[in-house]
């Protein structure tokens, strides 16, 4: 479906969604000769009746803690050996708190159920299988577990290490992060999820509010509350409008979940850090959901037409196949690498004359130069940027330049490396 069609479809259903019935059929067939296009419409109006039906009810927390009993979650009250000082934040699970530690003299952040969630029969299982994955993650882009326990009254805590910092939905309220800031930002999240997908878990809730950005700039990936270890599934519990917004199509749909569904979310991420605004949002669940799953990426904002090699590694992310999208977040985060090290020599170089090569006057671009990284990365990592450096000043022609990179490479790849590198265009 072209972008125009799209955008009549669009505007067709937001114009008869709040209508009767009657009202909606007399403005489609005064407003809409297209079979196909009134087709799409219709379904879309019968996606959005049913809608409530099939999504999930985002847990009542106002309700909830009208009725909480289990224990008074209040400044001053005991949880196991932790004193509440404060709520910090809240989610469809329960309350986080900063919390003191009456037995180390620290802070925590303290994850609570809340009462009626407790109750329901798997969510305590959830809450330790987040536990165990984010414990078996040793990273400095994770956050850390320190303790889980029972309350006197049945009910269940983790205690998180409390971090001084703002999560990036608190950043974004203020409009779009520098690009200098988007690439450090978006490759430590990349790197912690690197750690979980080697160790099969999925985080699977990558948004915003999930992640911690530190007074001293280093990120946290929290809450693997939803996470998919192997051969264990944990289902989304609640989903409101502001997560859909970063799930992945497949997730949409209740298919096979992998690391390329957080590839996906981190994607949408970048996106939003770099224009300001969501990469799919709408008023309504149903014309969300439409658009996450059949809508094009807008990826030919201004801010990344600025950036052709970065449009295209986000080009990769948001394949709507999962089969074709890039599969490996590892990838991601050497790609990053390159790219963060050609922002660098950017501001240290001066402009210049591009000095002649060989009698054919040739010159090597900043576009050719990235892409040549953006390969070689994949087999020499992070260092691929100063490497093509080092040999640019010496070769005599493009080919010059590639079989001096692939001399560093491992016989056996050398042949399937050169054929890459000789398919970039100048």
């Amino acid at each position: 479906m072209d972008s125009k069609n799209w955008n009549q479809i669009q505007e067709l259903f937001e114009a008869v969604a709040d209508l009767p019935a009657d009202e909606r059929n007399t403005y489609l067939g005064n407003h809409c000769k297209d079979r196909e296009i009134l087709k799409e419409v219709l379904e879309l109006l019968q996606a959005d009746d049913e809608v409530e039906a099939i999504m999930p009810k985002p847990f009542d927390l106002e309700k909830a803690e009208e009725t909480l009993v289990i224990p008074k979650l209040r400044p001053e009250t005991m949880v196991g050996p932790y004193r509440i000082v404060t709520k910090i934040g809240e989610g469809g699970m329960g309350w986080v708190f900063k919390a003191e530690d009456t037995r180390l003299d620290r802070f925590v952040a303290l994850k609570c159920l809340a009462p009626s969630v407790a109750s329901e029969p798997g969510v305590k299982e959830r809450l330790l299988l987040e536990a165990k994955a984010i414990s078996r993650l040793d990273h400095p882009n994770v956050c850390v577990i320190h303790d889980m326990g029972h309350t006197d009254e049945g009910g269940l805590f983790i205690a998180m290490q409390y971090y001084n910092g703002k999560t990036l939905d608190y950043h974004l309220e203020k409009g779009p992060l520098e690009l200098k800031k988007v690439i450090k930002v978006a490759k430590q999240i990349a790197f912690g999820l690197s750690a979980a997908h080697q160790h099969a878990i999925v985080h699977r809730d990558i948004k915003p509010a999930n992640i911690l950005i530190q007074n001293d700039g280093v990120v946290k990936i929290l809450d693997f509350g939803i996470a998919k270890l192997a051969g264990t599934e944990i289902t989304l519990v609640g989903a409101r409008m502001g997560t859909l917004s970063y799930m992945a199509p497949e997730q949409l749909e209740g298919t096979d979940i992998g690391p390329y569904t957080d590839i996906w979310s981190l994607a949408t991420l970048m996106f939003e850090m770099l224009t300001g605004r969501p990469l799919f949002e709408a008023e309504r669940t149903s014309t969300l959901l439409n658009a996450v799953m059949h809508g094009e990426p807008d990826l030919d904002h201004p801010k990344l037409a600025k950036h052709p090699h970065l449009q295209r590694l986000m080009r990769s992310m948001l394949i709507k196949n999962p089969e074709l999208r890039l599969n490996s977040m590892t990838k991601v985060v050497q790609w990053l690498s390159a790219f963060q090290q050609h922002l660098r020599q950017s501001r240290l170089e001066q402009p210049s004359k591009p000095s002649p090569l060989s009698g054919d006057q040739i010159s090597f671009s900043d576009q050719y130069l990235m892409r040549l990284a953006a390969v070689m990365t994949a087999f020499v990592g992070p260092g691929a940027p100063d490497l093509i450096k080092r040999y640019m000043a010496n070769a005599n022609s493009y080919e010059d330049l590639i079989m001096a990179l692939v001399s560093h490479l491992p016989a056996h790849t050398r042949q399937e490396v050169v054929k890459q590198l000789k398919s970039i265009q100048p």
